[in-house]
């Protein structure tokens, strides 16, 4: 910083020298047509020549630093100090030169005397206006000559020459003081630039770095990316991401959790290429790019290695094992958004695969991810063209042959993919930002179905639509309800939500939102009961009016003597909570039979009918079933599907 501060003030006096110099230039030149006119001849030519040439070696000394125009500190503390230095030295010999104006005015007693003192009054106030930055600049040049004009004048006697020179004696005092206090200001101001300057490069720094562990940021990760030259290529991405690390934060602590980050950091910077780039993105999620060519094992390998160093038992770790996923692209170009994405589509392939497996992004996931991309594209235009729609999958009574309801269920003929099955619409529209907007369509799609029912006398019926909580919990779906039921004067005791089980953030406020659905008529159904996050507890909730046993358990019920008791347990505890009980995934008659002796009376599945566009679920009869073989609950001679047993 010193040696900044040092080059600027070289710098300030360079600038002020090229104003300055000229016009002592032309004063020097005045002084010399006065004395010349005065007939001191040789000797004036002789001071002229000594001011000129101390002038021009401060110029030369000014013109050899010209390759530091904006004084950025260049170079060591010593050099330019020596530089100023040389500069003081010069101003004090050009001090020294004007000092002999005494001489030749007969010590300031000819009748040009009060020129010369004007003249060297203004360049001393000059010097100093000029090289404020550096003191010794001005002080060294007016000191001894202002010094011997004053010792002249007092010299002569009488009380207006003593005046004179106390005056000059104080514009001497003046402008030393000034030129210390410009020198202050001038280093002070340059001290808060290099401050500010060392501060914001910190600023820049720590911006390109996470500050657990050291390792480049996404900011930083992009500088470092735009550094990279084609010709380096190919590179590869492998985008790093830990399983299990919420299990370390939930039962040790994010302490513990930041301390385990901090160390597989360290563990993938040991396996990592020379001069890799490694950056933490994410919570739990790292990527290392580096040149294939850089690498003495493959990519593969690498992952595995990696794999396996991240796995390693932490003795800290005693009840949770932390493992990782990696997904590897490999790319001619270094554009991180492009490489991020595909790794990312492998590092999602890798999970569905296992915990602790890579996945290398080939042309089988290329076209996955160009499916993707176009599915979410599309999306928007085909929920506002209606070319997604809602049909109804109608739902049953076992013993009255009756339908009592219909499900609402997505439909989409994709006009390059096909048929996209509804999980892959709504994580779609999860990842567009389309969510509400599909809720809403289904809503709207539902509410239609029930003014149809409604006008032909059938308000027995109700019309199911499938809800998230974590639709509820993040958006105001419950308004979107309430006010569409009431602006279209719908019944709401004819809508059903089906609550999917999934685990909300916020359980307080999905319950507050559910309160206001039940209190309205709708009724809430707890959805594929018996998987997710729901519990027996939430059997205890009042506003709970039907559960749907998932139709993992009512496929091939009648081969499974496990899942029959489980079945019938759900029922039994539904009966007992006055709480009614259906099963869905229903597909044969066997597990229709089975479900009817286990007095499960509402059902769902394709045995009945699949889902149907709206004007077709309207005119649907179910068929009528030969009862006549009845079925019995009997476990002791049913195989166990569990145990592996065929039958």
């Amino acid at each position: 910083m010193e040696a900044g501060i040092l080059r600027d003030q070289f710098a300030d006096l360079r600038t002020g020298l090229f104003i300055s110099m000229p016009i002592g230039t032309v004063l020097s030149a005045l002084i010399l047509a006065v004395l010349m006119l005065s007939g001191v001849g040789l000797a004036a030519l002789l001071w002229f020549a000594a001011v000129s040439v101390i002038n021009g070696a401060r110029i030369g000394l000014a013109l050899a630093q010209a390759d530091v125009p904006d004084g950025r500190p260049v170079g060591g503390l010593k050099p330019v100090a020596a530089r100023l230095s040389l500069y003081g030295l010069l101003a004090l010999a050009s001090g020294i030169a004007w000092s002999f104006l005494a001489v030749l005015s007969d010590g300031y007693t000819t009748s040009q005397s009060p020129l010369y003192l004007i003249v060297l009054a203004g360049l001393s106030a000059g010097s100093v206006t000029y090289g404020a930055s550096y003191a010794p600049a001005s002080i060294n040049f007016m000191t001894l000559p202002l010094l011997v004009s004053a010792a002249c004048v007092l010299a002569k006697g009488n009380i207006e020459n003593y005046v004179l020179g106390f005056t000059i004696l104080l514009f001497l005092a003046g402008m030393i003081r000034s030129s210390l206090l410009g020198q202050a200001r001038f280093r002070e101001t340059s001290r808060l630039k290099y401050e500010a300057r060392a501060f914001a490069a910190r600023m820049e720094q720590n911006s390109r770095r996470d500050p657990l562990t050291n390792l480049l940021n996404r900011y930083g990760l992009e500088q470092a990316i735009s550094q990279l030259g084609r010709s380096d290529g190919p590179f590869v991405a492998m985008l790093i991401d830990l399983d299990g690390f919420k299990s370390v934060n939930d039962t040790y602590g994010h302490n513990i959790g930041d301390d385990l980050l901090v160390r597989v950091a360290r563990r993938i910077e040991n396996h990592a290429p020379p001069e890799a780039t490694i950056a933490r993105i994410g919570g739990d999620e790292f990527v290392l790019l580096f040149p294939a060519s850089m690498s003495r094992h493959s990519a593969d390998g690498l992952a595995s290695a990696i794999i396996a160093a991240i796995a390693d038992p932490d003795p800290v770790l005693n009840s949770v094992r932390v493992g990782a996923s990696i997904g590897i692209y490999v790319s001619e170009k270094p554009q991180l958004t492009e490489m991020l994405l595909r790794a990312d589509f492998a590092l999602y392939a890798a999970k569905r695969a296992g915990r602790n497996e890579y996945c290398l992004f080939d042309v089988e996931l290329d076209h996955g991810l160009e499916r993707k991309q176009c599915i979410e594209r599309d999306l928007r235009g085909a929920i506002e063209a209606g070319t997604l729609c809602s049909w109804f999958q109608p739902i049953v009574r076992l013993d009255t042959h009756a339908v009592v309801g219909f499900e609402a269920l997505l439909r989409w003929q994709h006009p390059l993919h096909g048929a996209i099955a509804p999980p892959e619409i709504v994580t779609a529209a999860r990842e567009t930002g389309l969510l509400s907007l599909l809720t809403e369509t289904v809503f709207l799609n539902c509410c239609a179905m029930i003014e149809e029912l409604a006008s032909k006398g059938r308000r027995d019926v109700r019309v199911a639509m499938n809800l998230s909580p974590r639709e509820l919990e993040a958006g105001n779906v419950d308004d979107m309800i309430l006010d569409g039921l009431q602006a279209r004067n719908v019944p709401a005791a004819m809508l059903e939500l089906e609550i999917t089980e999934e685990a909300p953030m916020d359980r307080d406020r999905v319950d507050e939102k559910l309160e206001r659905l039940a209190d309205a008529g709708i009724s809430i159904v707890l959805d594929d009961f018996g998987t997710g996050f729901s519990t027996l507890v939430s059997l205890k909730d009042s506003r709970i009016r039907k559960i749907k046993i998932d139709k993992d358990f009512v496929r091939d019920l009648a081969r499974s003597v496990e899942d029959q008791a489980l079945v019938k347990a759900v029922i039994d505890l539904g009966r007992t909570l006055g709480i009614e009980v259906m099963a869905e995934g229903v597909e044969t008659d066997a597990d229709r039979l089975i479900l009817r002796s286990l007095d499960c009376t509402i059902v769902q599945g394709f045995l009945f009918s699949a889902a149907l566009p709206m004007h077709d679920a309207l005119a649907f009869e179910p068929r009528h079933f030969d009862d006549s073989a009845k079925a019995s609950f009997d476990p002791a001679g049913l195989p166990s599907r569990r145990t592996g047993s065929a039958a």
